[in-house]
């Protein structure tokens, strides 16, 4: 009796070391931030964030039926980033996460302002609950006026593009998509000058029920050397990035000449070749580029002779262009610095090409491109 009583002490005992459920926290009891805007005006830092519904989430995998939730905006306000963030506890409801943000937006105002962008990325790289996989964004927008736009179908914000860009990009490439580890990364690489997207609000493309429906638009760059904002070029002026970063996926490229001359081809990933030359004071750059492409649009059957030798032409142009437009603003666009840097450390050091703006439109010696047709689609090239 006194071995079973013995017994089922041990089993009571034992009861007390298994964990429970008691403290756990449903889904539900939590505000989860999925995007996060910061602005710097009059002195003040504001931040917006947006928050994650998780009944919205759901939908997009369960298929339900229901009507699009909205988005709920915070703004807090305070001197410093870190103390603009705990302004918003001051009206939470529920505790807060900053677990699942998706993306960082910061306008090209609080970018103007030397030692904003540092001291954001000083504070979320210390807080243990944000992720470094977050998407970088720059905008020219009110940061509010971005929580307008949306995805389609009545998707959550989660599975939007803005979260999530590698998709579209592997579709049409244009500024390689860059998270807050890679900018801590890139910050840090001599002769670095990080090209951060920029996106707004396009309310004219897409409807909705014959009503204007906003959604993000993306296009242009934002450039920073070592936390210092050197400026933006336009989508227009930045055509030519496509062909000098190893990432792009698939290029598109127009050749129109006229409604009785055009022709469209699909490039894939480029070959790039950057050579720098140093002799003495002058510094030089050669530059290669390789691509192969597929026939899209050629109503007009041309052979492919002509279609390469016209887009080698258009590529070269938007190449040439795009680093015109970066001089002009004292933007090193194509890593120029970084290039020379990696081949010739002693002369970048020798020279400080690190700490003036040394590039001029002669710097950019000999452009070739080299383009070849590999497919002309399901039909034959004259078809």
């Amino acid at each position: 009796m006194n071995k079973l009583y013995r017994k089922w002490i041990l089993v009571l005992l034992s009861l007390i070391l298994l964990t429970g459920c008691w403290d756990s926290t449903n889904v539900e009891q939590v505000n989860y931030i999925s995007d996060l805007g910061v602005d710097y005006k009059d002195g003040k830092f504001y931040v917006y964030t947006s928050f994650l519904h998780f009944e919205n989430v759901g939908k997009q995998e369960g298929g339900s039926s229901k009507e699009e939730l909205p988005i709920w905006v915070a703004e807090g306000v305070g001197q410093t980033f870190d103390s603009a963030t705990d302004h918003i506890y001051y009206t939470a409801q529920q505790p807060i996460s900053w677990a699942h943000i998706g993306e960082l937006t910061i306008t090209t105002r609080a970018l103007e302002k030397d030692g904003i962008l540092d001291e954001v990325m000083d504070v979320l790289n210390r807080y243990s609950e944000t992720r470094s996989e977050v998407m970088l964004y720059a905008t020219d927008e009110e940061i509010p006026r971005l929580a307008q736009g949306g995805p389609i179908l009545g998707t959550s914000p989660w599975y939007s593009r803005v979260n999530n860009p590698y998709p579209v990009f592997k579709q049409y490439s244009l500024i390689t998509p860059i998270t807050l580890r890679n900018y801590l990364i890139d910050q840090k690489e001599p002769g670095k000058v990080i090209k951060i997207p920029k996106f707004g609000i396009n309310e004219n493309m897409w409807t909705k029920r014959n009503e204007p429906h906003p959604i993000p638009e993306f296009g242009g760059s934002a450039f920073v050397d070592k936390g210092k904002y050197k400026g933006s070029l336009s989508v227009e002026k930045i055509q030519g990035v496509r062909w000098m970063q190893k990432e792009s996926e698939r290029i598109p490229l127009y050749l129109y000449k006229n409604e009785d001359d055009y022709a469209s081809i699909v490039f894939t990933t480029p070959k790039i070749d950057i050579k720098p030359e140093v002799q003495g004071e002058e510094v030089t750059v050669s530059v290669k580029v390789e691509l192969t492409g597929e026939i899209i649009e050629n109503p007009f059957h041309k052979d492919d002779q002509t279609l390469m030798k016209e887009a080698e032409q258009q590529i070269k142009e938007q190449i040439t262009t795009t680093y015109q437009a970066g001089l002009e603003k004292n933007i090193d666009v194509y890593q120029f610095t970084n290039h020379i840097y990696k081949t010739d450390p002693k002369a970048f050091k020798k020279l400080s090409l690190e700490n003036k703006d040394w590039m001029k439109p002669e710097t950019l010696k000999d452009l070739k491109v080299k383009a070849s047709i590999v497919s002309s689609g399901k039909l034959k090239i004259k078809e």
